[in-house]
């Protein structure tokens, strides 16, 4: 018989990691999501969200990221049946963290499993994709193909889609930590509209160089490297505004240890790379949290690992 119900866990997600814009991506060891997908005998797309702030999220279809892609593989794919998703939350929504590319890569995957589709990693991540413009308003890969690939990822080309995937060094932690502030609908969008459309070429300059030093710092394993190249002075510096607390979080992670910091994806989730051959990834994130603190805001902060990406739970 064939399956009728799959459930697989997507990892959360940092984008950018400074100077790689729409480019970078990072799996996260934890937290996740867990997507659960059931044919239904009615036409069409339902979703049910639990977990996390889910009452923050739209169970509307066509405001969903997990929505969106459902519709769109069912049309793509002439797949005759509905389908109920039910989406458990374990990453925080509009923290950037990539919970909306989770729940997107989560539901291009499983259907890709449940109705044998035998589609590729780029035809995955391309569908995933269509998802984030539900939330961001653009059809940017970074989050989901860290998402499906896990690791490190570079979207080398948007046209055609050309994904790069590297392994991240095993000494390598990773710090979030996060301001409890309400953060506006379509989040993402508004970090997205203050971004420069016009680069001085002194800037572009500097964020290349960094970002071919942190490719360099993935491939030879250079966890201190990576961190120091986390240096971006187009995007970063424009939206630093928008976080309570910026700058005194980035000094208590620097100062504690850590090797680079930067916004995580849209924020205001602030990430910090540590190598810990050299530093304690829990101190770093407690210094972060103090920082937000510090300005006034409760904050959550978290120390993990980079990790792997989607995976299959269980078919039935």
């Amino acid at each position: 018989m064939p399956p009728t119900e799959v459930t697989v866990k997507a990892p959360a997600t940092t984008a950018n990691l400074g100077p790689g814009f729409d480019v970078f991506g990072l799996a996260l060891e934890h937290p996740s999501d867990k997507v659960t997908i059931a044919l239904n005998s009615s036409t069409g797309v339902k979703i049910q969200i639990f977990g996390v702030s889910a009452k923050t999220i739209s169970p509307v279809p066509e405001k969903n990221t997990a929505g969106v892609v459902a519709n769109q593989m069912i049309k793509e794919f002439s797949l005759k049946t509905g389908v109920t998703i039910k989406i458990e939350k374990g990453i925080w929504p509009g923290r950037g963290l990539g919970s909306s590319a989770a729940s997107a890569a989560a539901v291009a995957y499983g259907m890709n499993c449940l109705f044998n589709l035998k589609l590729n990693i780029v035809q995955l991540i391309r569908l995933a994709a269509k998802g984030e413009a539900a939330s961001a308003g653009s059809e940017h890969a970074d989050n989901v193909s860290a998402t499906i690939c896990g690791d490190f990822v570079i979207v080398r080309s948007y046209k055609p889609l050309e994904i790069v995937c590297m392994k991240a060094p095993p000494n390598m932690e990773v710090c979030a930590a996060f301001p409890h502030i309400i953060t506006p609908p379509h989040k993402t969008q508004k970090a997205r509209s203050v971004v420069p459309k016009m680069v001085p070429i002194e800037k572009l300059i500097h964020n290349v160089g960094n970002a071919a030093a942190m490719v360099s710092g993935f491939a030879t394993g250079d966890v201190d490297l990576i961190g120091k190249s986390m240096s971006d002075c187009v995007v970063e510096p424009a939206r630093a505004f928008l976080i309570p607390g910026y700058q005194q979080v980035k000094e208590n992670a620097l100062n504690t240890g850590a090797c680079g910091v930067t916004i995580s994806g849209a924020g205001p989730a602030m990430l910090a790379i540590v190598n810990r051959k050299n530093a304690d990834a829990v101190n770093v994130a407690a210094a972060m949290k103090e920082g937000f603190n510090s300005a006034g805001f409760e904050a959550t902060a978290f120390a993990t690992r980079p990790g792997g990406g989607v995976s299959l739970l269980e078919m039935k």
